[in-house]
């Protein structure tokens, strides 16, 4: 608490200072009119106006990370258009009693005609000079502090229209982080700036340090410069850690901001060195217990719009911010070989390298998840086109088998109208003729029985004419050609219509099979040609080489359309496909209305002639 105090009494002593150099100063509205002059009509303009006070001199990380919050949380919060202010003030740094008496001097220029809804003192310094000079600068208008220390209660005494959030920096827990990462850490290097906020940072955490770490020993190298740290960084022992607090400037007065001072001596370290604001982290510190300035200006913002929205400050309770985060550097644990088991439990890694997974993960989940539908299907499909291919085996052997059935019944009906029926009928005949013979008396019942005897030679002359159609003996004894031809002679005879079957001489003996195939292809297409096509010709090739037979029959009759629809076909044709199909060959039908029909069967000759 004595630290605290003696920071604030410097603060104090300044504010104090610059207030009484303003009020002795002589000022006038016509100055500066840049500062007072406004468009007309901006008056009526219902926009809140937010004035953000910086203590140090520019748009440092820190001071970034709490504008970005604060803006971000107010425009959250309100509704309506706000406009923010943002002044630069250079409080630590400055001794100079005519630097103090021309801030306040422009300040006093500037907002005394438009004052703002609301002032923002970021960090103590700010604070402390607005509430100095807060009655001839902002008289009246509230005050949302941000980033003060706990102590702040002593400034805010007999004050009214105030609020904010303060902070508590826990040394004593960055202590414990170091002692839990870097178990044998005995010695420990404070890094730390020489002005009056680096002395007083420098000064609480080394007493809080010491509270809780007796043994610890430690080495201030307050306001050393980047090359003179750098050197004992590079030399220290294993044994050692390094912290790293605030620096503002060193003792040759060279200024910097904590991230320039850490970029600066990082890379000359051979020992880790810890943090106390997120503002740093992955810019080179190992990590610690880190409180976030972000999440002091979000607490800020909100506080400030609840004031533009029509609260009191008075109203609303001070905040204080004693939240922190186990926070680590995954590269700086990498360079200095430190796992992620000593880490606290719950501590979150910036800098992690990502992984395949964690680059493409996405992608790849998404590949393999369309690769295993796509498998899915196709395996789907392939078992679909397997039942498919066995429904059609089974489908073409059923049709074989069928068109055997029909084959060995014809062949059946053949054998019994040939040596059954026919023989008696022929039987009958003959006893016929002898019984016409015996009658020579009767010239009535002789003429009854010459007609009864010619109708019983008709009967068997179509019935052989029926047997030899449905299987034709002549196809077993003396082959295809054979059998085709007497096939065109006897349809020739009967039907009027010139047959002619051209065939090599020497044609070879072929499996009975494939030769009943094309007997049946053959006397199909005659008899569609006789009964639909009305050709007056019809020729029939027959040739073969070692490996195919080929049948081409043509007629000049009227043709038909191939591209009717398919169910509107007769059977002949489906019965002429399937044949050929079942035999392993093609066939092609071609043909057009009123030139013909032309027919092509190619079946292969099987190696072993089927008996």
């Amino acid at each position: 608490m004595r630290v605290f105090t003696v920071g604030f009494l410097i603060c104090l002593v300044l504010g104090v200072t610059s207030c009484s150099l303003a009020r002795s100063s002589e000022y006038s509205d016509q100055e500066d009119p840049a500062f007072l002059e406004r468009p007309e009509g901006e008056t009526n303009i219902q926009t809140k106006r937010v004035l953000i006070l910086y203590t140090h001199r520019q748009m440092s990380p820190i001071n970034a990370q709490w504008h970005a919050a604060i803006v971000e949380a107010i425009r959250r919060d309100h509704p309506g258009p706000i406009d923010v202010d943002v002044e630069y003030m250079d409080l630590t740094l400055q001794n100079d009693l005519d630097y103090f008496n021309a801030w306040t001097s422009s300040l006093r220029r500037k907002y005394s005609k438009f004052p703002p809804d609301v002032v923002v003192p970021v960090f103590f310094p700010a604070f402390t000079f607005v509430l100095t000079n807060r009655d001839m600068l902002f008289p009246g208008c509230p005050i949302v502090y941000c980033a003060i220390p706990r102590s702040y209660a002593a400034l805010k005494s007999q004050r009214t229209n105030i609020t904010g959030v303060g902070f508590a920096l826990n040394f004593a827990q960055s202590a414990n982080v170091i002692h839990q990462v870097l178990p044998q850490t005995s010695r420990l290097i404070v890094l730390s700036g020489n002005s009056t906020l680096d002395d007083w940072f420098r000064r609480a955490a080394i007493m809080s340090i010491k509270q809780v770490s007796p043994n610890l020993e430690i080495v201030d190298l307050a306001g050393l410069g980047t090359s003179q740290a750098s050197a004992i960084l590079s030399e220290a022992q294993p044994n050692t850690a390094a912290m790293l607090l605030t620096f503002e400037i060193d003792n040759q007065n060279n200024r910097y901001s904590t991230s320039e001072y850490l970029q600066e001596i990082k890379g000359s370290s051979k020992i880790p060195i810890f943090g106390c604001y997120d503002t740093v982290l992955g810019k080179g510190i190992l990590g610690g217990a880190l409180v976030s300035p972000t999440e002091q200006g979000q607490i800020a913002g909100r506080l400030v719009a609840r004031i533009l929205n029509g609260e009191s400050a008075d109203a609303i309770p001070d905040i204080l911010d004693e939240s922190y985060s186990h926070a680590f550097d995954a590269e700086v644990m990498q360079e200095f070989g430190i796992s992620e088991k000593r880490l606290p439990p719950g501590s979150k890694i910036v800098n992690r390298k990502p992984t395949l997974w964690n680059q493409y993960g996405r992608y790849i989940s998404t590949g393999l998840t369309a690769l295993a539908i796509q498998s899915a299907i196709i395996v789907s499909l392939l078992i679909n086109r397997r039942k498919r291919i066995a429904a059609e085996t089974q489908a073409r052997s059923l049709t074989g088998r069928i068109l055997s059935a029909v084959e060995d019944e014809r062949r059946y009906l053949a054998r019994e109208l040939h040596d059954d029926v026919s023989q008696r009928l022929a039987a009958v005949s003959i006893e016929t003729g002898a019984l016409e013979n015996k009658m020579q008396d009767s010239s009535e019942a002789k003429l009854s029985l010459g007609k009864l005897k010619k109708t019983l030679k008709g009967i068997c002359d179509d019935l052989h004419r029926m047997s030899r159609h449905m299987h034709p003996s002549v196809l077993d004894d003396f082959g295809l050609p054979e059998a085709l031809q007497s096939e065109c002679h006897e349809m020739s005879q009967r039907w009027g219509i010139p047959i002619v079957l051209h065939s090599t001489k020497e044609f070879p003996e072929i499996p009975k099979p494939t030769a009943l195939c094309l007997y049946r292809i053959a006397q199909e297409s005659l008899w569609n040609a006789i009964r639909h096509s009305g050709a007056s010709k019809i020729d029939i090739k027959l040739r073969s080489d070692a490996e195919c037979v080929y049948l081409d029959i043509c007629d000049d009759g009227k043709g038909f359309d191939p591209n009717l629809n398919r169910s509107k076909r007769g059977l002949g044709l489906a019965s002429m496909t399937e044949r050929v199909r079942l035999a392993g060959g093609i066939i092609k039908i071609q043909s057009a209305p009123e030139f013909g029909v032309s027919i092509a069967v190619i079946v292969p000759i099987p190696d072993s002639p089927t008996p």
